[in-house]
């Protein structure tokens, strides 16, 4: 099946929730550990799936969503088989359990919903990440990397795109510096309170998804 071109989502409901929570899971300024990603993505049909209320129900409430399904994220129903499910049983092989709900939270470049693969259509991905609508998002993501209370997991592809971003707007200026030819992308690389490591979607190692899961239990 031809993937769509990466664009903005079409759901003004899903539109509407990310613009009272652009974030997935715990509040982000409140929990203890982040994993970064580059965009929020859906399924562009996602509003008319069946399962489409226990995805309003998890952006509402994320902590309690997954307290109440045991499951970290609604695309690990039984019934959904569409794009993301991949990256959500990668990330449930960390095996962190509900009651550390509050203390994850996932947080993207663009703090609005989109469809399809940014790779896809980077022209527009550009134009969306660096947009005045993007530029509040991206001030206070920056602030919240830039915290050392915090465990913070980056997806490896982002490194570039902190890099563009520190050239275009003077932000993430600490991520924009580590050197990625000094780093390995099988490994989980560490720098200081950050961990760089490949991506979930991707073909990650159990040994690297081992490692983060020592990581994580110093902190739970």
């Amino acid at each position: 099946m031809k993937k769509s071109n990466f664009d903005r989502h079409p759901s003004l409901i899903l539109n509407e929730l990310y613009s009272k929570k652009n974030y997935q899971g715990a509040n982000p300024i409140d929990a203890k550990i982040l994993f970064v990603g580059r965009d929020p993505n859906w399924s562009s049909e996602l509003e008319s799936k069946e399962m489409f209320p226990f995805v309003s129900d998890y952006l509402k409430d994320g902590v309690t969503f997954w307290r109440k399904h045991q499951i970290h994220h609604p695309f690990l129903l039984p019934n959904y088989k569409g794009d993301g499910k991949r990256y959500h049983k990668i990330f449930s092989k960390l095996k962190v359990e509900s009651k550390y709900a509050d203390k994850i939270s996932f947080v993207e470049l663009i703090g609005f919903p989109t469809t399809g693969m940014a790779k896809t259509n980077k022209k527009t991905f550009i134009d969306y990440l660096l947009s005045n609508e993007n530029r509040s998002h991206l001030i206070e993501l920056d602030k919240l990397l830039n915290s050392f209370d915090k465990v913070i997991f980056v997806a490896w592809g982002l490194m570039n795109d902190f890099e563009f971003l520190y050239k275009k707007t003077g932000l993430f200026e600490r991520l924009a510096e580590l050197n990625k030819t000094k780093m390995d992308i099988s490994e989980l690389n560490k720098y200081e309170n950050i961990y760089i490591h490949r991506h979930f979607s991707d073909a990650i190692s159990n040994s690297t998804l081992d490692k983060m899961k020592l990581e994580l239990s110093l902190v739970l």
